[in-house]
């Protein structure tokens, strides 16, 4: 969602049509197990005592007979398996945006976004992949007061027993227009006290203080811009306290967040007020999502707007207040282009969910026409692969390298899971003699097809010196990695890219090399100076830093030190060992 509304009521008419419709509401009661129902499930338990299912099922009892119903993505027997579509992308709900998802436990959930802009549709699963519609929440219906549009983005989650529903929208007096002048859309929420979410009145957010607030004008706080709660909530529960993040507008859309039993002070994250963005960020940072694994905190956010170059990307930290973008932002998603340059799919406002030690993204994905024009968004979900030192693979991206034989170009294929090839995905024109290529689930020289990653069972390099086209290499593909090395006949190694794990906020780093011939270290062979706070470089073979060459194939092993205000006497360095060949190499410091 943008700080640039509608302006008229027809425009709002027209963006709830091309919206859609959430359905009709259901008030039906949640139905109370009988008598008849627990035995049959404590007779299940009896027979399925042990049984683990591999931690990616749940058993049923068969007759008698102990069976494992597997999660999506695993199979056999005892669920240990992964199936062909463990990295799949699938949808889940067409024509839902800006989704968010509740996890009761790991085998109830319940997903919300944004349907009509009038009302807030509500489903529910018991196994993150197939959605029934529970019931619509209008908060104009459970208002006697007031009337609410531009229902958008909601938050769902519970605390101290009760479930809370964050939205953003503009409200007016019973029966005046909405839209309405003078307004802006602010945050507002509801309450429900049990499973049934049956959603009572909202409630404005901190009323009469000077905290980050629900603010029905469009201008801003005496206290500042960033104490408008505007839209796109996210609730985060920690040991510290439940944190409430959201977007306001100045200069395009930023993020800030606030620990609800500390509401004085506010922690600014992202935007353009903030910081200087790049250009593609098109002044939008927003749709914020907390998350935590293995320690490290994740904020994600998407960038553009919703209706051209949305994108997803995150930051990690080890505390909350530590996400902003004074630390690394990370790409999680791209939006693609056809051949010609236009917009064909776009992806953002997400939710992380995790399911028995798995992770799913949740987000939707916006469609155009030919012309590159917006049509839709529809919710999809796709599962999560970490990297060593935690950092997300991305949605569809793929840095392909493969070694140089001199005067040959190159032509990248796809071989899909289905055993078909798409070729050429990228030809030679657009490759020529490079030993490296960006797939990002575009095939440009295939008529723009789009290939999602986890559909993809092997990448093949031809190449030729004569233009004639025959040989070709071929590697596996796990439907994840957002890197993948082949290794020609008699190729040599022309890079190797380096990259590393991020340590504290303002860090620097440097890199040394081990040669094979003496074991001898050269460090720095690429200094601060250089480095700098890039978590990446590409080696070529010349140490700039001393001045001299070490061939990358008489290095065996890589190290990145970092350190903290020039403090190298207390550096600290990871490295990795160097097979003389490969052309990624990645580092974690510990």
């Amino acid at each position: 969602m943008h700080p640039r509304l509608p302006s008229t009521l027809a425009s709002f008419i027209a963006l709830a049509a091309l919206l859609g419709c959430a359905g009709m509401e259901d008030d039906s009661p949640e139905p109370t197990p009988s008598g008849a129902a627990v035995s049959s499930e404590l007779a299940a338990a009896a027979v399925c005592t042990g049984v683990t299912c591999g931690g990616h099922g749940v058993c049923k009892d068969n007759a008698g007979s102990p069976v494992c119903v597997c999660d999506e993505g695993f199979q056999g027997a005892s669920c240990t398996t992964r199936g062909a579509n463990f990295y799949a992308r699938s949808l889940l709900v067409g024509g839902l945006a800006d989704p968010d998802v509740h996890k009761e436990h790991d085998d109830l959930f319940f997903l919300t976004g944004t349907g009509d802009a009038w009302s807030i549709p509500l489903y529910e699963s018991s196994d993150l992949t197939s959605f029934h519609y529970k019931r619509g929440y209008n908060p104009s219906s459970a208002d006697p007061t007031y009337d609410y549009c531009m229902v958008w983005a909601p938050d769902l989650g519970k605390f101290n027993g009760l479930y809370q529903l964050y939205f953003s929208a503009q409200r007016v007096p019973n029966g005046a227009a909405c839209p309405a002048s003078g307004q802006d859309v602010t945050t507002f929420v509801a309450t429900a006290s049990d499973l049934n979410l049956n959603f009572g009145a909202p409630q404005p957010i901190n009323p009469n203080t000077t905290y980050p607030r629900t603010t029905i004008g469009s201008a801003c706080t005496a206290q500042g811009c960033n104490r408008n709660i505007r839209i796109d909530s996210a609730t985060f529960n920690d040991t510290s306290g439940r944190w409430l993040f959201y977007v306001w507008f100045d200069r395009g859309n930023n993020i800030s967040s606030f620990n609800t039993a500390a509401p004085g002070t506010v922690y600014n994250h992202a935007g353009p007020a903030l910081y200087a963005l790049p250009g593609h960020e098109e002044g939008i940072n927003e749709a914020p999502e907390l998350f935590k694994r293995n320690g490290i905190y994740y904020l994600l956010f998407s960038t553009g707007w919703f209706n051209s170059q949305y994108a997803m990307n995150y930051i990690m930290a080890d505390s909350v207040t530590q996400l902003t973008r004074a630390r690394a932002v990370r790409p999680l998603s791209q939006a693609m282009r056809n051949a010609s340059g236009a917009l064909i799919q776009s992806h953002g406002h997400n939710v992380v969910v995790d399911r028995r030690g798995e992770y799913f993204n949740i987000f939707h994905v916006g469609a155009f026409e030919p012309a590159g024009n917006f049509t839709s968004r529809s919710t999809y979900k796709q599962r999560i692969a970490f990297k060593p030192d935690g950092a997300m693979h991305s949605l569809n991206q793929v840095s392909v390298r493969w070694t140089r034989l001199s005067g040959y170009s190159y032509s990248l294929d796809l071989v899909l899971r289905d055993g078909s090839v798409v070729g050429p995905c990228i030809y030679t024109g657009l490759i020529g003699t490079a030993n490296k290529t960006q797939f990002n689930g575009v095939c440009p020289s295939a008529g723009s097809r789009m290939v999602n990653k986890g559909d993809i069972a092997a990448f093949r390099i031809f190449y030729s010196n004569n233009g004639t086209w025959g040989p070709f290499v071929e590697t596996a593909y796990d439907g994840v990695s957002d890197d993948v090395f082949l290794q020609l006949p008699g190729g040599t190694t022309p890079f190797v890219d380096l990259s590393w794990s991020e340590e504290e906020t303002g860090a620097q780093y440097s890199i040394d090399v081990q040669r094979r011939d003496t074991g001898a270290w050269i460090g720095p062979c690429i200094g601060v100076n250089s480095v700098n706070r890039s978590l990446s470089w590409s080696y070529s073979g010349r140490c700039d830093t001393p001045g001299i060459n070490v061939p990358i194939s008489n290095i065996s092993t890589f190290r990145i030190c970092s350190a903290v205000g020039g403090d190298w006497a207390h550096a600290r360095c990871g490295a990795t060992a160097y097979d003389g060949k490969s052309m990624h190499v990645p580092i974690v410091i510990p």
